[in-house]
C-alpha cells in the first residue's frame, strides 16, 4: 500500500535531481527519503532503492522508490519527525564543508556533529540528528566525514534545496 502516492511523488522528485551538481552525490551513500504519514519504523519511510548514482556526469536514482529501501536514512528521518512532525524528508549528500558554509551564509541553520562522539550501540545518523535537533530540526546536519543531511517537509522541498546548492554553492 502506498499512502497518498508517496512512492510516485518520491520518484518524480528524484528525477529532478538530473539537474543537480554530481559532486554533491556520494555514490553508494547518497539517497532521498520521505516518511509516510504516521511513520513509526524504517519500513514506513520511502527511499530510492540503490540510492543516488552519477552516470555520464548526471545524477540519477539507481532504482525506484520503495518503503524500507534506506534504513539508516529512514532512522534519521524518523528522528527528525519525532522532534518536528512537519519535517518528513531528507537527502544524504557528500559531506562537503563548503556546502555547509554556503547554507549557513544564506541564513540556513546547519549543525555540525562529530561522529566520534556517538555513544556505543546507537546509529551515528540517528544520534547526530537527535543531538542537532534539541532546539528544533536544523535545515542541514553535517556529520563530519560521513554525510550532509538536508531536511525538508517533503522530498520535493529537499530537491529544491539541492538544486539551489548545485547552482550557487562553490563546490
Amino acid at each position: 500500500m502506498d499512502p497518498a502516492g508517496l512512492l510516485d511523488r518520491l520518484d518524480r522528485a528524484a528525477a529532478r535531481l538530473g539537474r543537480a551538481d554530481p559532486r554533491l552525490v556520494d555514490p553508494g551513500r547518497s539517497n532521498l527519503a520521505e516518511a509516510a504519514p504516521r511513520a513509526r519504523e524504517p519500513g514506513d519511510v520511502a527511499a530510492l532503492a540503490g540510492g543516488l548514482v552519477v552516470s555520464g556526469g548526471t545524477v540519477r536514482p539507481a532504482g525506484r522508490a520503495a518503503f524500507g529501501a534506506a534504513p539508516d536514512l529512514a532512522r534519521a528521518v524518523l528522528t527528525a519527525v519525532r522532534f518536528e512532525p512537519g519535517v518528513r524528508a531528507a537527502a544524504s549528500l557528500r559531506p562537503l564543508e563548503e556546502v555547509a558554509r554556503y547554507l549557513e551564509s544564506h541564513l540556513r541553520e546547519v549543525a555540525v556533529v562529530d561522529p566520534r562522539r556517538t555513544p556505543p550501540g546507537i546509529s551515528t545518523m540517528d544520534w547526530a540528528v537527535a543531538h542537532a535537533s534539541a532546539g528544533g530540526v536544523p535545515d542541514a546536519v553535517l556529520v563530519a566525514g560521513e554525510a550532509l543531511l538536508v531536511f525538508g517537509a517533503t522530498a520535493d522541498e529537499v530537491v529544491d534545496e539541492i538544486l539551489i546548492l548545485s547552482t550557487h554553492a562553490s563546490i
